[in-house]
């Protein structure tokens, strides 16, 4: 590249010591900071890390959505059933219903925070190859 930092293409026999000098000192930046960006993308260890962290984060942000889905989904359950049921006995097998279905709604999400576990570990594990 013959081109001073400039931008003014000369012949290099007639650039001064000085312009010379600033010239390869713009080029030394230029290569440094392209073996910067090099070493950088060749880091797989580290690419790796950013990665399974930011998979984590995902994990614990939907883990955590899903509780609190399920929470005001057993909570909406259980209104429902108390609106519609007349009388205590009536009552009583509604809030054991909705106690069942709360049970089954909370094995599932526990289901999906143990895949989305079993998933980290996987990446974790293949990262340590």
């Amino acid at each position: 590249m013959n081109t001073s930092p400039q931008g003014s293409s000369r012949d290099p026999g007639s650039l001064s010591t000085d312009e010379l000098r600033t010239q390869i000192q713009h080029t030394r930046d230029e290569l440094g900071e392209t073996v910067e960006a090099l070493a950088a993308k060749a880091d797989v260890k580290s690419r790796a890390k950013e990665t399974a962290a930011g998979l984590k984060d995902q994990v614990s942000l939907k883990a955590t959505h899903a509780k609190e889905q399920v929470t005001a989904t057993a909570a909406a359950m259980g209104d429902t059933i108390r609106d519609k049921a007349p009388h205590p006995h009536r009552q009583h097998q509604a809030a054991h219903a909705a106690h069942g279905s709360n049970t089954k709604l909370l094995a599932g999400a526990g289901a999906g925070v143990a895949v989305a576990l079993v998933l980290l570990m996987v990446v974790r594990h293949r990262r340590c190859r």
